[in-house]
């Protein structure tokens, strides 16, 4: 009976991960910069068969190690062979999201034992139906399946942990080391540091470093590296050394020091943003959070101490580091989830009490709630005005949505049904604004209107050529021979190529045509009014079919008749 109440928790876990992850994989164009960066290097890979270099056009991407693209070319080489186009998003996106199905499930399994089958249940739920989440799973770069494999390693130090050693420790220690060589593989140093940091804080709290012998490192260690080894060595080999250097030195170590790519913020930034990121379960996740914090001497104290240990050191290091991103703090969400699970169990004469005691946790919680609804119900027909001049219907039914869950969730009873409530919300609200609002704020995608164009056409197999565009997703789009350049690059490519498309701004068009031999012929076949959200900036292009006029050659001379 318990097998089977234990399956039935899985299949619901596994279905409500599909309704929430599925929709809008296909749907959604290619997202800029990173996204389009990695589907397009993967893309190059399964192209030319070389499995060891990472390059983006003719420029090498160092900055991550090697394993998303491998799991993302297994899966587009895999979609291939039943006939799907090698540039379908989908086939890449789908490692994202079997990599955040795997975490939710890795949850449940993993810490069932720990806290009870319930509990495990309530805190796979809250962390599958998170925005941040969400999003993660429906982009095609290292995150969610970081996520899976950080979630693992450190179901194998909570064993180790919270039970000791026992017959299946050997068990515990493989999730762990399999779990950090996974990590290590998709994202370098990130699940290192977080398993460093959990370890440390967990022997300071037992004044002992009996949690990390009970690891064997000097045993285990060989797995690392048999499995992470032999692809460093090559890419080591390959790049003459660059590619350490690259990694850790000028992507890990340089956002701990400085800012990058324009993303710093101040310290206390994740503190304010996370309940946002939170959403649709923050109300709920964030004062049970706090009730499971405030159980540690009453219900097994060493899990509770481990998720502690999960996320306030590796907190702390993400809110000092000057670079900021929302996704930085995914990998700690899990440890939010186990202490909500925690204090969702408990009666309600105790929640009362300590709610009672401090009630700022429950009020971050309905704040963060209602701001996030509102940004959605308000911000989505706002953009589909901007992007279409009307209101989209998916926007409408998203807003609508929001408006009712925002009014009638205060109403329900308990909290089974409003978490019930709010993973339905997500489920509905998340599908609508991936699989059909997104993808229709036409002006947000530029290269996915420029690919349409061109192959309505007839003309995909042209060489391309683009200026005042230079966006990832135009190459993913458009192909990988497509030359990003300036104006008088656009110039030299068509003169050297017979037939070619220039994409240029509006006002740089009469000066192609200038610059341009009497020779070539140009016809304007499609304009783009569009919008560069990573610059923050509108973009307007012409589209142009150059054909260049053969050479007259000499009408050869009429045979000799004797």
């Amino acid at each position: 009976m318990n097998r089977l109440r234990q399956i039935r928790k899985i299949w619901i876990l596994l279905a409500l991960c599909l309704a929430l992850y599925l929709p809008g994989l296909s749907r959604l164009p290619a997202t800029d910069r990173d996204e389009s960066r990695y589907m397009q290097a993967t893309h190059q890979m399964v192209e030319s068969g070389d499995f060891i270099d990472i390059r983006f056009q003719d420029n090498a991407r160092h900055k991550k190690p090697v394993g998303i693209y491998w799991l993302q070319a297994g899966v587009s080489k895999a979609a291939q062979f039943i006939g799907i186009s090698p540039t379908e998003r989908a086939s890449y996106r789908a490692v994202s999201a079997i990599g955040a199905t795997g975490a939710v499930l890795a949850l449940f399994l993993g810490f069932r034992r720990l806290m009870g089958e319930h509990d495990a249940l309530i805190s796979a739920v809250f962390l599958s139906a998170t925005l941040l989440l969400s999003v993660e799973a429906h982009l095609a770069k290292t995150d969610a399946m970081q996520l899976a494999a950080i979630v693992t390693m450190q179901v194998g130090l909570a064993r180790l942990y919270c039970v000791g050693n026992t017959n299946g420790s050997w068990q515990a220690r493989l999730l762990f080391w399999l779990g950090l060589s996974l990590g290590i593989l998709i994202k370098g140093p990130v699940a290192p540091a977080i398993a460093a940091m959990t370890l440390a804080w967990i022997c300071w709290t037992e004044r002992s470093f009996w949690p990390l012998r009970a690891l064997q490192p000097l045993r285990w260690l060989a797995l690392p590296v048999l499995i992470v080894g032999p692809w460093l060595l090559s890419i080591q080999s390959l790049s003459e050394g660059q590619f350490v250097q690259d990694s850790i030195g000028r992507d890990f170590l340089a956002k701990i020091l400085e800012a990058q790519e324009s993303h710093g913020a101040p310290p206390g930034t994740y503190l304010l943003v996370t309940p946002i990121l939170l959403w649709p379960v923050s109300w709920l996740l964030i004062p049970k959070a706090w009730l499971g914090l405030q159980s540690i001497e009453e219900r097994n104290p060493r899990l509770t101490t481990f998720a502690i240990a999960w996320l306030v050191p590796s907190w702390l290091l993400f809110e000092i580091m000057p670079t900021k991103l929302p996704h930085y703090v995914l990998p700690l969400i899990p440890a939010l989830c186990l202490l909500g699970g925690i204090g969702f169990s408990q009666s309600r004469d105790q929640q009362q009490t300590a709610l009672a005691a401090s009630k700022w946790p429950q009020k971050i919680g309905w704040a963060a709630w209602i701001f996030t609804g509102l940004i959605i119900v308000a911000g989505l027909p706002a953009v589909s005005i901007w992007s279409s001049g009307r209101i989209s219907t998916p926007a409408f039914l998203v807003s609508l949505l929001g408006i009712a869950t925002i009014a009638l969730a205060p109403r329900l009873k308990n909290d089974g049904q409003r978490l019930l409530a709010s993973t339905a919300a997500a489920v509905i609200i998340f599908g609508l604004i991936f699989e059909l609002a997104l993808p229709q704020l036409k002006s947000l995608w530029p290269a996915e209107i420029m690919r349409k164009i061109i192959d309505s056409h007839g003309l995909a197999s042209v060489p391309v050529a683009i200026t005042g565009y230079h966006e990832p997703s135009v190459v993913f789009n458009l192909g990988t021979d497509t030359k990003l350049t300036d104006i008088n690059g656009v110039v030299s490519h068509v003169s050297s190529n017979p037939e070619t498309i220039a994409i240029v701004p509006l006002e740089q068009a009469d000066e192609l045509q200038r610059q341009l031999s009497q020779e070539v012929r140009l016809n304007t076949f499609g304009q783009i009014n569009g919008f560069n959200y990573s610059k923050g900036k509108a973009v307007n292009l012409a589209l142009i079919h150059t054909i260049r006029a053969p050479e007259l050659k000499p009408i050869p001379a009429p045979p000799l008749i004797d």
